[in-house]
């Protein structure tokens, strides 16, 4: 299932404010969604109305702002944006708990909207996603949401339990969440070899080298670097499909990715498929090891990534 946003609609102010400040609450909306996709290019936007009905103030939609000829830029950029409305929607076709068992409130020291029912913040919890605020005021910068989660037992008594709901309002938010998103999106992969056999499957925009075989096959169960390799790989591979639609010049990786040095270049010079030697400089780190993944971005024939080495810092052995 692809990564689920949840707009939080009690982040929505219920007063007229200035024009400028709904511009710049859907700029920070915008930039948030760029960033969760680099996760995901393959996300779902869910909100409660329509997207381009979904208000930034008491007067104020997102339509109104476009039709005005502002944010022009954002606006296109939200068409391209897989959305669905209502949120229940979402919830019924996901394999998670009944919407209609639970009942998800602000806490009731809630600084704003206290103990009001918060559809997008609890189904966000419900479904492992991500909700998103606009930054109307700073209860909504938080990292996570305190809520009210309300279900029935098996006896039919009520049980009231405190739940955090993910939640971001700007790119940094985001990146706070990157881990944990990722690694709720991993498949469930036994060892190296299961993620060799379906490579075609799980990361399409990647290509792998002859050499990279018997490097990912000998990754045993359990072995640490079987989620650390998958991370890399399926951060690189997102990359790549947002580069594919953003059609920008260079993708824009959710992790450090670098060069060789040129004293060290040698030790990256593989043979491609073809029996073509490539410098393979790009690289990103394998934690908690020394372990790299060394790649080259290619735009012909096709943008993909080339995989040339998956394991042990080049040169250690």
């Amino acid at each position: 299932m692809p990564l689920q946003l949840f707009l939080n609609e009690l982040s929505v102010p219920r007063e007229p404010v200035a024009r400028a400040i709904s511009v710049g609450h859907l700029k920070q909306l915008v930039e948030t969604i760029r960033k969760a996709r680099s996760i995901d290019a393959s996300l779902i936007l869910n909100s409660e109305v329509s997207l381009a009905n979904f208000p930034l103030s008491e007067d104020t939609t997102i339509a109104s702002i476009r039709n005005d000829s502002e944010c022009v830029e954002e606006s296109q950029y939200l068409k391209t944006v897989n959305n669905r409305a209502p949120l229940k929607w979402t919830v019924d076709k996901a394999e998670a708990g009944d919407p209609d068992l639970c009942e998800y409130r602000l806490r009731c020291d809630a600084p704003v909207n206290a103990g009001e029912i918060a559809n997008g913040l609890g189904f966000s919890h419900l479904i492992d996603g991500l909700s998103l605020s606009l930054g109307s005021h700073d209860f909504w910068l938080k990292c996570f949401i305190e809520l009210d989660l309300s279900t029935l037992d098996q006896t039919g008594n009520l049980i009231i339990s405190q739940v955090m709901a993910r939640n971001a309002d700007s790119e940094t938010t985001v990146v706070h969440h990157i881990d944990a998103l990722r690694a709720s999106l991993t498949p469930n992969i036994a060892d190296g070899r299961e993620l060799w056999e379906r490579r075609a499957e799980l990361l399409p925009n990647l290509i792998f080298i002859p050499r990279t075989r018997a490097q990912i096959q000998a990754i045993l169960p359990g072995d640490p670097m079987l989620e650390q390799a998958w991370i890399k790989l399926s951060g690189i591979d997102n990359a790549i499909k947002v580069w594919k639609l953003a059609k920008v010049k260079y993708p824009m990786f959710p992790f450090n990715v670098r060069p060789e040095s040129m004293s060290r270049r040698a030790l990256a010079n593989f043979k491609d498929a073809e029996g073509c030697i490539r410098i393979f400089s790009d690289h990103c780190d394998l934690a908690p090891a020394n372990g790299r993944i060394h790649f080259i971005v290619e735009s012909t024939p096709r943008r993909c990534a080339l995989i040339g080495h998956v394991g042990r810092k080049l040169g250690i052995g």
